[in-house]
């Protein structure tokens, strides 16, 4: 979702952290369950963002998201997570060292998911850039070759879970599109070369819209996403309100059923595969039978789209009726939407 609006959600709310105390009792799906997915035409893919620990810190602290919540959705089911965060939390100094004391909190979760046989999708989620700086623009302190030490780094230090995938940067936008596909290239690279194996996924540019993916440029561009272990896809966003930010609970009447034709028609004609990293609209019968539609189409095209997460789980939301997370302990229905999908 575009970064004015959705940051919107949590103007003054107080985020709450991990919690000690180890990990906890969860409803086991089977090691290899979100594994059996990942290439079978058994289902798609579908989960959450697990969101917090990229949004701004409140009293100084920033914080990763609530473990009951992700309690919640692995007791609903749910097998994949995309785990939002910035950049310059897990390695404050460019090429330094990543910081154990920040990483904790996220292998407390991947604990959990491991625990659960989810998958985790590790999110940059710096729209392009570090602390404001657009990544490998002529005069920017943040190059590409840090860009890929720090992919490099986090590739090493979980090459060895295979229920980790890498989600290289989250919606860069008014910035070069080449300059955008060498620094994801650079870091793909770079995840390769430190032993890790899982799926990679590549963004584009222009908030790596599906509506708008062939008009942006991006339908061009990332063919040239190089992966040498050629398992990789593309990240792609979609809401279903008016300007496609997710700005509006209100779903475009009828947009559901070909937002992503274009999409889809560029990845099956050029063998591409797509994970729809954000998606989202509100609960009401019209958005969600909108929603609705729209993973139907997924669903009924899995040579190409894998699954998808949607925005937003985490326990920070509130009342807010556009997050993924119950309200009192009442479902939210286009969250229960999702798990009509599991294992079709």
């Amino acid at each position: 979702m575009q970064k004015h609006s959705r940051r919107s959600f949590v103007s003054g709310m107080a985020l709450s952290g991990l919690t000690a105390g180890g990990l906890v009792d969860i409803p086991l799906l089977g090691a290899s369950s979100a594994m059996a997915q990942t290439g079978s035409g058994r289902g798609l893919l579908l989960g959450v963002n697990f969101a917090g620990a990229e949004f701004n810190a409140i009293g100084g602290r920033w914080h990763w998201p609530k473990l009951d919540n992700l309690q919640y959705y692995l007791g609903k089911g749910f097998r994949i997570f995309r785990i939002p965060f910035l950049w310059e939390r897990l390695q404050p100094q460019l090429h330094g060292e990543l910081d154990n004391d920040a990483l904790s909190g996220l292998e407390t979760i991947l604990g959990m998911l491991e625990q659960a046989g989810a998958i985790a999708l590790l999110d940059a989620h710096n729209y392009g850039r570090r602390q404001g700086q657009i990544i490998g623009d002529p005069g920017s302190p943040v190059d590409i070759g840090a860009f890929a030490d720090f992919w490099g780094r986090m590739g090493a230090r979980y090459r060895s879970r295979r229920l980790v995938w890498y989600n290289l940067m989250n919606e860069p936008h008014s910035q070069d599109p080449q300059t955008n596909l060498m620094a994801q290239n650079a870091a793909c690279r770079a995840i390769r070369a430190a032993g890790a194996t899982t799926k990679v996924l590549f963004s584009g540019i222009a908030w790596t819209g599906g509506h708008s993916w062939i008009s942006s440029g991006n339908g061009q561009v990332m063919l040239g996403a190089r992966d040498p272990a050629n398992n990789y896809a593309f990240d792609v966003h979609q809401y279903l309100d008016k300007g496609f930010g997710g700005s509006s609970e209100i779903a475009i009447p009828g947009v559901g059923a070909h937002i992503l034709t274009a999409v889809y028609q560029w990845a099956s004609a050029n063998g591409k595969k797509i994970f729809l990293g954000e998606f989202g609209t509100g609960p009401s019968p019209a958005s969600v039978a909108e929603l609705h539609a729209m993973i139907d189409f997924m669903a009924a095209h899995q040579d190409v789209f894998i699954g998808g997460t949607m925005f937003a789980g985490g326990g920070t939301w509130g009342r807010n009726p556009k997050s993924a997370d119950p309200i009192d302990g009442v479902d939210k229905p286009q969250t229960m939407l999702l798990r009509q999908y599991f294992n079709r």
